[in-house]
């Protein structure tokens, strides 16, 4: 399998785009993607980050312990479909959205708000994510400093196309584990084999290419994307 990150076009067709109460975006191009959207599921407080630009969540959930009352009744007004969750629970409101989406039958997320806020939140929304990739879900979190895509492979390998990122900085880094395989191409630095958990190896490379590629097998594997100069 083999998927395609292009700079500039991250709302592909059959994308969900997904708000989370993170630091909200700012730039232009984010912004929007959250009116251009066909689909806004958002968790929370996430919601705000699509009222402002005057568009509702097509989905909402949270326990609504961020989300200001008077806004929470704005959604419920739009008709929106909302899920409401209990206070005291096992997992993330984020977590929670990521995996209905999921079990909906989302195959893409652009994922804005989950970035830039409470660090343990920020590692919590990557990490409960990366099983969804591995089960082939495409995930790409973005905020004004980069993108952090998630690739995840079993003994089948897949691929990850970066068009139009030449010039660069790209890290990677193995999600919960060694990475068995990864293989670069386009890169300043060249990489054939294992990326073990817990090091350095990958962070700091350089897309020269203006298609790169990485091929990841068995393992998850965090491509971080530096868009700023």
């Amino acid at each position: 399998m083999t998927f395609n990150l292009t700079k500039g076009e991250y709302l592909q067709p059959d994308t969900a785009l997904v708000l989370l109460g993170g630091q909200p975006p700012v730039g232009p191009e984010w912004l929007a993607c959250v009116k251009a959207a066909d689909f806004v599921a958002a968790a929370d407080g996430g919601a705000a980050i699509a009222l402002r630009q005057g568009r509702r969540p097509d989905l909402l959930v949270g326990d609504f312990d961020s989300l200001p009352a008077a806004l929470l009744a704005e959604v419920e007004a739009s008709g929106s479909e909302i899920i409401r969750l209990p206070v005291r629970k096992d997992q993330t409101d984020g977590e929670f959205l990521l995996k209905h989406l999921a079990a909906a039958g989302w195959r893409r997320l652009l994922i804005l708000g989950a970035l830039g806020g409470r660090v343990e939140q920020e590692l919590a929304n990557l990490l409960t994510a990366a099983p969804l990739a591995k089960h082939g879900v495409e995930i790409c979190f973005a905020d004004d400093a980069g993108l952090f895509f998630l690739l995840g492979a079993g003994e089948q390998k897949r691929r990850l196309n970066l068009r139009g990122f030449a010039g660069c900085t790209v890290s990677l880094v193995a999600l919960g584990g060694r990475c068995r395989r990864v293989e670069l191409d386009g890169f300043a630095y060249p990489l054939q084999g294992e990326l073990a958990a817990y090091t350095s190896l990958g962070i700091s490379n350089v897309a020269e290419a203006e298609q790169a590629g990485i091929v990841l097998q068995d393992g998850c594997l965090l491509a971080a994307i530096n868009l700023q100069p």
